[in-house]
């Protein structure tokens, strides 16, 4: 006799002005439930390899059409996701940061990059995580992709929103626009710092891929979520705070 039960992954994107409060993104984000699989059940024995590591910025996901209105790519999560995906990365990665959690962070925790299980409430079916990042003011110092730097201007009046192209000269290299976010699950030895810092750190992110040895020194990468979403950009005068929830939930209908 065999048992069947739904298991609910979902997850939601607010990002936010820091400081106005003003909310730029409120949106649904799709789950790579291939990849989730194989992360979740070597969480569950104990694999360090597999624990949410990362959260990565890019500005490909959407691009100006030829009539002058904004166009979106297709998320890789979703139904079409059922297939373990080990390559899979954002459509053009510009800046990745790392995540501190209770578990595993402890000398290195980051208070403005956090990954946390909310007070524990046994009255409900399901468990949230939440991802709270912060890109600050003189962050990130520069957007690096892997075929070009992109510096971020004083003010937020850029018309560039993305572009369908993937060749380097497509890019405004005096705006830093994000249109698509991913969490990764990964070990924290992918760059040195807390955020990547040169075309190097982000070539050799993208090109990580999953490894579950344990093996000492080991790099692993594998990613989990994707979201696209209209040009949001980053200037020197904003804040942005980035609320990511993941609601796990088994049994669900």
């Amino acid at each position: 006799m065999q048992d069947f039960f739904r298991a609910s992954i979902q997850g939601f994107v607010k990002i936010t002005d820091k400081d106005t409060k003003e909310v730029l993104v409120d949106t649904h984000n799709d789950v790579l439930y291939g990849n989730m699989s194989a992360a979740l059940a070597h969480s569950l024995i104990g694999n360090s390899n597999s624990f949410l590591s990362y959260m990565a910025f890019g500005n490909g996901g959407a691009y100006i059409g030829p009539t002058g209105t904004i166009s979106y790519k297709p998320s890789f999560g979703g139904p079409g996701s059922l297939v373990k995906n080990p390559t899979a990365n954002l459509y053009n990665t510009t800046y990745v940061k790392k995540l501190s959690n209770d578990a595993t962070s402890t000398v290195d925790y980051n208070q403005l990059s956090k990954a946390y299980i909310p007070t524990e409430n046994y009255a409900n079916n399901y468990e949230d995580i939440i991802v709270d990042v912060t890109i600050d003011y003189t962050e990130p110092p520069i957007g690096i992709s892997p075929s070009t730097t992109i510096q971020q201007l004083e003010f937020d009046n850029s018309t560039f929103v993305g572009t369908s192209s993937t060749t380097s000269g497509s890019f405004d290299p005096n705006t830093l626009v994000f249109n698509e976010i991913g969490l990764f699950a990964g070990t924290n030895n992918l760059f040195a710092g807390q955020f990547t810092q040169s075309t190097t750190e982000v070539n050799e992110f993208v090109t990580q891929t999953p490894n579950f040895s344990n093996a000492p020194g080991t790099k692993s990468k594998l990613m989990l979520t994707h979201v696209v979403f209209h040009p949001v950009q980053k200037s020197a005068n904003r804040s942005l705070e980035i609320i990511y929830t993941l609601r796990i939930q088994m049994g669900a209908n």
